[in-house]
């Protein structure tokens, strides 16, 4: 396994666009389902179902702030783009 220290600026700068990517659906999943429950579940299970996403997105939130504290604003990276079809 390569250490950081063996990484390039623009390898180190792709891997946190794609975590964030990755951070930024997460939470938007959390949050349809959020929605989902409160539509569809009775009370006590939806206050219990509902506390427990409301830890996972703290927690995601938490390490997209922690990541994106790496980002460098100059790098521009579409990382959707690089994997389209010509």
């Amino acid at each position: 396994m390569l250490s950081k220290a063996e990484m390039n600026e623009r390898d180190f700068q792709k891997l946190l666009q794609i975590s964030l990517t990755d951070l930024g659906l997460r939470q938007t999943m959390l949050e349809n389902e959020v929605s989902s429950v409160n539509e569809e579940m009775r009370s006590l299970e939806k206050d219990d179902k509902l506390d427990k996403l409301d830890m996972q997105i703290r927690a995601v939130r938490q390490d997209y702030e922690h990541y994106h504290q790496f980002v460098n604003s100059n790098f521009q990276l579409d990382v959707a783009d690089q994997y389209r079809e010509s």
